[in-house]
């Protein structure tokens, strides 16, 4: 009976932990921001583009084949917060398809195929900033000399 009584509590633990699961931050107010991040009028691919709001929590995207990004600041591809903000461009590389990449392998991302200057990459010395309206926008562009 002891036996028993043991199996169920580990059943019912295991249960209780199967649920759903809740944020565990506070959700903030965005509207929908995307655009296309260019080198001299050329799209660049696989570059992070991640703006800094003053006083509140960035968003980050990644741009594809053709440049284009979508923001996300509460999950990916949800948005901004509406406002000035100041922007960082990283490069980041395909995704992997390693299935245990990040978990017990890590292999760095090739190098990129356009190289940008290494200001781009702090918000404090990329001298890029951009504005998103109330409305949202789809239009963002940024073009990188």
């Amino acid at each position: 009976m002891k036996l028993f009584r043991t199996f169920v509590s580990a059943v019912l633990l295991v249960a209780a932990g199967c649920g759903e699961s809740q944020p565990t931050g506070e959700v903030i107010a965005v509207v929908p921001a995307s655009g296309i991040l260019t080198l001299n009028g050329k799209p660049l691919e696989y570059y992070q583009v991640a703006v800094f709001p003053e006083n509140n929590r960035p968003a980050i995207g990644v741009t594809d084949a053709e440049g284009k990004f979508t923001l996300g600041t509460n999950a990916p591809n949800d948005g901004a917060v509406v406002g000035h903000h100041r922007v960082a461009i990283t490069f980041q590389g395909p995704p992997s398809t390693n299935p245990d990449e990040g978990i017990m392998e890590f292999t760095p991302p090739p190098k990129p195929t356009e190289k940008i200057k290494d200001q781009y990459a702090s918000p404090e010395t990329s001298g890029l900033a951009i504005d998103v309206p109330e409305s949202g926008t789809m239009e963002i562009l940024i073009d990188l000399k």
